[in-house]
């Protein structure tokens, strides 16, 4: 996804991949066929999503808006470096990319919270968001669970995906690198997570 800030308004552009050899498809209780065809996800006949397929995506974006940074889970990163290096982004050596970790995200849980209590994310009437965002729980980390840190898990863990939510998580872990938003639209900065 593309995050944009706008002052208080965060903007949210979305794009998922769904593997029609999936072992997990059958789980899934969407209308996916139905979401493809609204542009929401493209459908990819394999196993697994080969990283081409988000890298040119964000290059896309790229042409579109000004992307200064990505945020990305670090346990994925090996998967998709490779490709990223291909287009610009990297850990090390460009330093444009942040593996986000647990602690990352304790952080930006109350300000992920906040936003949605003053309603400053816009996704549009997107109903993919809506499936990721209602599939998400909070939960309690650490030794006492009753007062630990917040972070963000699955309702369930095999049919109730929540990919997207997670890259918004991401992106807001470097949202600071926004600014305040208060530009023009078209000159914002945009974080990808």
């Amino acid at each position: 996804g593309v995050l944009i800030r706008d002052g208080e308004m965060r903007y949210w552009i979305t794009h998922s991949w769904l593997c029609t050899n999936s072992k997990d498809l059958h789980r899934l209780k969407i209308p996916w066929k139905q979401w493809a065809k609204e542009g929401y996800l493209t459908i990819v006949d394999d196993v697994e999503i080969d990283p081409k397929y988000i890298t040119n995506w964000i290059a896309e974006q790229a042409i579109k808006y000004n992307i200064p940074k990505i945020a990305l889970d670090g346990f994925r990163y090996n998967l998709v470096s490779n490709a990223l290096k291909d287009i610009g982004f990297d850990w090390k050596e460009y330093k444009n990319v942040k593996l986000v970790r647990p602690s990352d995200i304790m952080i930006v849980s109350p300000v992920i919270e906040s936003c949605f209590n003053k309603q400053l994310f816009v996704w549009g009437d997107n109903p993919l968001m809506r499936w990721y965002t209602n599939n998400t729980k909070m939960i309690r980390t650490g030794i006492n669970k009753t007062t630990g840190n917040m972070t963000y898990g699955k309702i369930e863990p095999k049919s109730r995906k929540n990919d997207g939510f997670m890259a918004l998580v991401a992106a807001m872990t470097i949202e600071n690198e926004l600014g305040t938003g208060e530009s023009t639209f078209a000159d914002l900065p945009v974080i990808v997570g």
